[in-house]
């Protein structure tokens, strides 16, 4: 990798969401589960502001949502508050849109192609799943019944429901992004129905302009080594 990728910022952040996306599923219903996710997340954002933390106005503005983000999710675990909730769910979306722009960003601009770029384009399209996850949950807490199956489970014992049920929400959110479509969850409300659309125009754009720019710059590359 080149040295001003070292140590792997990139694969730094995509280990850190692939830890939180793996998870998420195996310890749902447990004790722990509000205190492993609200480690993993908080893992997650703050991989993304390392990511780019030379880059100032990215990095101002990052910080000044991650602060209620994480500050919303820590105090989840001693109270459950609906406007806790909505807040670390609000926080946390921004936050990720944020993140996914500077990454797309970066991915226009850059002129060749390594590991950590790959990764680069692999958290973008992670973080635009988990990013909208928590826009479905938003658009639940404020109209429940936004969609036909019901994403928020029971919590158990002082588990915050959000928490308790993200994985509900970024199971949701994969669906719509990679247009699978199993049809076991459907958009009832407006407002679900909007984000959804938007979500998956937003896959099928990402998977045909900036992967293919990826692999168009990785024949450049191939072909300039061939003639050198």
């Amino acid at each position: 990798m080149a040295h001003h990728n070292w140590p792997g910022r990139f694969t730094l952040l995509l280990a850190s969401i692939l830890l939180l996306l793996v998870s998420q599923p195996m310890f749902s219903g447990h004790a722990f589960a509000q205190n492993l996710a609200t480690v993993t997340m908080s893992l997650v954002l703050l991989a993304a502001l390392y990511a780019f933390r030379s880059t100032r106005i990215y990095f101002v503005i990052a910080l000044a949502l991650l602060v209620p983000s994480i500050g919303c999710r820590f105090a989840l675990l001693f109270t459950a508050s609906p406007t806790l909730e909505i807040l670390s769910a609000i926080a946390s979306c921004m936050f990720l849109a944020v993140t996914v722009i500077a990454l797309v960003s970066r991915l226009f601009i850059v002129r060749s192609v390594t590991l950590d770029t790959i990764s680069a384009g692999i958290c973008a399209y992670l973080l635009t799943a988990i990013a909208f996850a928590y826009g479905f949950a938003v658009v639940e807490l404020q109209s429940p019944g936004a969609f036909s199956a019901a994403l928020f489970q029971k919590p158990v014992g002082h588990i915050a429901p959000l928490i308790a049920s993200l994985h509900s929400f970024i199971y949701y959110s994969f669906v719509c992004l990679t247009t699978t479509g199993f049809g076991d969850i459907s958009p009832v409300s407006e407002g679900a129905r909007s984000l959804s659309v938007m979500e998956a125009v937003f896959g099928q754009l990402y998977m045909a302009i900036l992967i293919a720019r990826l692999v168009s710059l990785e024949v450049a590359q191939s072909m300039m080594k061939e003639r050198e």
